[in-house]
């Protein structure tokens, strides 16, 4: 197939007299049979008469050129009224509004395909409005969901938009699949939450278990310590020093045999038994050596007094 804009220009050839008949100036588009019905010749000359080449008559469409079998088949329009007629209806394609029965506008045709072996329009070429929201750059539409051609509107089915498909940079991809494609990530996306969700929670619930677990060893370990810390103070208060062990060696040490007596006994003779007295001076003691004194020499003041009595 070939875009309508690339047989604009292109030179007409007859092959029977080997010639170029003119160049093609458009194309005539028959809305009813969704078609090219002719192409608009150009040729030299001030005051020609426009002449069309039925796409029926045309041999074939090159890279380069375009072949009649002979020059005759290049006519002018009062020999061709259906076509003439098509002509001054100006049945363009491209400009007009795509619209869908349901009243969705689509777009705006930018182009449209043609089969070069018999001039069938096989699609369009949309841009524009819906397709904004949808994708970037220009669609195709295949013709099959086209319902009518008019002047200013194309009437496209109701599914037309799920079938649109991407043609820019060679990529192709309908609006259904991009919207398969957004659905089946977004269901993935949900998937995948859900999957965190539920390992998140195993994870909490192993986290809290193993926790309560520790928890649950300490509070043991704990316990056990106070009541040995409580055992030990109890002791202590009972005034207990000494430990059982010592206390099973001592009734150990008191249930024991008496060693055998080794000792010899000797007599020793009756002048080791003698003891020997002396005999050792008294001496007066302090206060009686005091009254003989007294006696002896009498105090000097109870002479004066009796003197002085006297």
């Amino acid at each position: 197939m070939r875009k309508s804009k690339k047989f604009i220009g292109m030179p007409v050839i007859s092959l029977a007299e080997g010639q170029q008949l003119g160049t093609v100036k458009g194309l005539v588009v028959d809305p009813v049979g969704q078609k090219v019905a002719a192409l608009i010749i150009e040729q030299k000359g001030w005051f020609s008469e426009q002449k069309f080449a039925p796409y029926g008559k045309v041999r074939s469409v090159g890279a380069d050129a375009i072949t009649l079998d002979q020059s005759a088949l290049v006519e002018k329009g009062a020999s061709l009224p259906d076509i003439l007629k098509l002509f001054k209806d100006k049945m363009g394609v491209i400009g007009c509004k795509v619209l869908a029965e349901t009243g969705a506008q689509l777009g705006v045709v930018d182009e449209y395909y043609v089969d070069e072996t018999n001039g069938n329009i096989v699609g369009l070429e949309v841009t524009g409005t819906l397709l904004n929201s949808l994708m970037k750059g220009k669609t195709f539409l295949d013709i099959n969901f086209v319902k009518t051609i008019g002047k200013e509107l194309i009437v496209t089915s109701d599914n037309a938009a799920e079938n649109l498909v991407k043609s820019d940079g060679g990529l192709q991809e309908t609006v259904k699949q991009l919207k398969d494609s957004t659905s089946q990530l977004w269901e993935n996306t949900v998937q995948i939450t859900k999957e965190l969700s539920s390992k998140t929670k195993e994870i909490s619930h192993k986290t809290v278990e193993e926790l309560e677990s520790r928890t649950k060893d300490l509070g043991n370990f704990t316990m056990d310590l106070g009541e040995n810390l409580l055992e030990k103070m109890k002791g202590k208060n009972r005034g207990e020093t000494v430990e059982p062990e010592n206390l099973n060696r001592q009734d150990e040490d008191l249930n024991r045999q008496p060693i055998e007596d080794n000792v010899k006994v000797v007599e020793l003779p009756p002048e080791a038994l003698k003891r020997q007295e002396e005999e050792v001076p008294v001496e007066d003691s302090p206060s009686e050596a005091a009254e003989e004194t007294l006696s002896t020499n009498p105090p000097a003041e109870s002479s004066e007094q009796d003197s002085k009595k006297e």
